[in-house]
């Protein structure tokens, strides 16, 4: 038995890797974030249980999966990738402390994806050549005077909420206010938001803006109207996963994974995190997925 961390990808459902759908589809046990398309927890086997983790501390999420992990092939289904802002480090030295075999597959990060899907090039050749992502959760405990010395482009996750300190802070430090900015909101979905802005102004563009979000800072974001006009947005978004993602290199070779060419239809019911005594984490028994699926969703 083993557990895999599996990014989801940022958004779309068809931007998961053909590994991690391979895994998704052959697991007993899917633990996966709210914000996981529920297209990609309606791909795991019929019978497998699902389980939405958002109401677990984190302690409590590691405990869950060396539990799980002792007696099923469970599946840990992060949006992002697991290791970029996705705690997946915290979970891989939990399972390697317990001696649970793992595996990690990186996922397609919201870092690059978004802000491209966006329009936004996050590198370019003669505006920028480095990158910074941090979190900017909490926006008075950031060093925004490096943050504003630091060339090229920046990439704020769960920014929104600070947004106006944020800029306040950078602009202090240094950055011009007329730097260009964008918060791109549920970026690579047919929800996705996209406001653009100087850096002064940002926050007040964005006041209406949902999560999740991402805050772009630099000269870059000036390219987003360039590559509109060439056309970038000019294809519908899909929903599907393409069906050849069930076919790989990985069957022919001897994969013991299954294979599943069901399409996306409704979303299974899952299991709310109560279908796994909190209590009783340490020594945690799914519940069957009968019992699951009668529950309702947190």
């Amino acid at each position: 038995m083993t557990v895999a961390l599996v990014g989801a990808g940022p958004g779309d459902p068809g931007l998961i890797t053909v590994k991690g759908l391979q895994r998704v589809r052959a697991c007993d046990v899917l633990v996966y974030d709210r914000l996981v398309a529920a297209e990609l927890v309606d791909e795991a086997p019929a019978d497998a249980l699902r389980i939405e983790r958002d109401h677990l501390e984190q302690d409590e999420v590691n405990d869950l999966l060396v539990a799980l992990g002792d007696h099923h092939d469970v599946v840990r289904l992060k949006g992002g990738d697991p290791f970029l802002f996705g705690r997946g480090g915290e979970e891989a030295l939990a399972l390697a402390g317990a001696g649970v075999p793992f595996e990690i597959i990186p996922g397609v990060s919201s870092l690059a994806s978004v802000p491209a899907s966006a329009g936004i090039p996050v590198t370019h050749r003669g505006l920028s050549s480095a990158v910074t992502a941090f979190a900017a959760h909490d926006v008075e405990r950031l060093d925004a005077a490096a943050l504003a010395r630091v060339p090229g482009t920046l990439v704020a996750f769960m920014g929104l909420a600070g947004l106006e300190r944020l800029a306040e802070r950078l602009i202090e430090h240094g950055r011009p206010a007329a730097t260009p900015a964008a918060v791109v909101s549920a970026g690579t979905t047919a929800r996705e938001r996209v406001v653009t802005a100087p850096l002064g102004a940002i926050a007040k563009a964005a006041e209406d803006m949902p999560t999740p979000a991402l805050v772009v800072v630099g000269d870059v974001v000036s390219l987003r109207a360039a590559v509109q006009r060439a056309g970038q947005r000019g294809a519908p978004r899909s929903r599907e996963i393409p069906r050849a993602a069930s076919t790989t290199a990985a069957e022919t070779s001897g994969s013991r994974f299954r294979r599943s060419r069901r399409s996306f239809g409704p979303a299974t019911p899952t299991a709310p995190i109560a279908s796994v005594r909190r209590s009783k984490i340490g020594a945690a028994t799914p519940a069957s997925p009968s019992s699951a699926s009668s529950r309702s969703t947190a």
